[in-house]
């Protein structure tokens, strides 16, 4: 491995010609100087510098060398330059991992905002579920954890992680168009949808943990009529008049499916979504981008329905 100290004195040399005229450049003594070239020379297993005339001037592949180094001295400068914009923040690259409606609704255009506002950040997104998104931070593969309140969350204060909120998103209610309780503008779970029948996802997921367990606390357990893995198989069960869903906000804005209106429940659940990075980590841009996308997203209000 070449150092590259060695090479900015073969550089000075080459810009003074003489030892002497080398030392006083670069403040060292003509010693210092002769063996740092004696000792890049040995690196690069050629000689570099040859006597001529009672004088030493660069050999064939010293000048081959310096070549090389202009590039690589170049390339230095550009660094620098590039870790002084990161520095005050105009320039970086981010890996973010998100679970799908958080990319869909709060990543996606947090990062087409910045890409005007912040031109010099590169963002590299990648799916990544709750339950897996605090492994891939703490094995570096992703940068910020977008993800949500639930027991796969490193507790509060743990060392290694520092947790930034972006919103707190309630869970609302979809329902048949036709459904006799489309007329209301607001649910209650004890008495409006305890026999109803629900669609929802597996136990042990967190969608299902959620629901299930408002409704426990509103003091009755969910009828589980239809089991999916997904928000648009829901919509799908829900729109053909087969049961009901409570699904977070985001899985339903800006949304375009027919024959389905959506209610909020009060005093409903709600989640937490957060940004999790590793300590000393900076979540910003991306952080105060989200915010401003989460404060756009829709509250229902009236007959909202969703349509095609």
């Amino acid at each position: 491995m070449i150092d590259v100290r060695r090479l900015q004195v073969l550089r000075a040399f080459a810009e003074h010609h003489t030892v002497a005229a080398t030392a006083e450049a670069l403040g060292v003594t003509p010693s210092a100087v002769s063996q740092q070239l004696a000792a890049l020379a040995k690196e690069t297993e050629v000689p570099l510098v040859e006597r001529s005339n009672r004088r030493f001037v660069l050999t064939g592949a010293g000048r081959v060398l310096l070549e090389r180094a202009q590039v690589i001295f170049a390339e230095l400068e550009r660094a620098q330059a590039d870790l002084a914009r990161y520095a005050e923040g105009s320039l970086g690259s981010v890996r973010v991992g998100a679970f799908a409606t958080g990319i869909s609704n709060l990543v996606a255009p947090a990062v087409a905002r910045l890409r005007h506002t912040h031109p010099g950040w590169d963002f590299s997104v990648i799916q990544a579920e709750p339950e897996h998104s605090t492994e891939l931070l703490c094995t570096g593969e992703i940068d910020i954890a977008v993800t949500m309140s639930s027991p796969h969350l490193p507790a509060t204060g743990s060392p290694g992680f520092q947790f930034h909120p972006v919103m707190v998103e309630p869970l609302d209610v979809v329902l048949p168009y036709e459904h006799p309780l489309a007329t209301k503008m607001e649910l209650d779970l004890a008495t409006d949808l305890n026999d109803a029948d629900w669609i929802m996802s597996a136990p042990g997921t967190v969608w299902f943990d959620t629901v299930a367990a408002a409704c426990h606390q509103a003091g009755f357990h969910p009828r589980s009529t239809h089991i999916v893995t997904d928000f648009s198989a829901a919509f799908a069960l829900v729109a053909a008049g087969l049961g009901v869903s409570m699904v977070p906000r985001l899985a339903w804005h800006g949304m375009a499916i027919a024959h389905m209106v959506v209610r909020p429940v009060r005093n409903g659940p709600r989640r937490h979504v957060l940004a999790v990075t590793r300590s000393g980590a900076n979540p910003e841009p991306l952080l105060t981008a989200m915010r401003e996308a989460a404060h756009r997203i829709t509250v229902p209000a009236g007959r909202f329905v969703l349509s095609a």
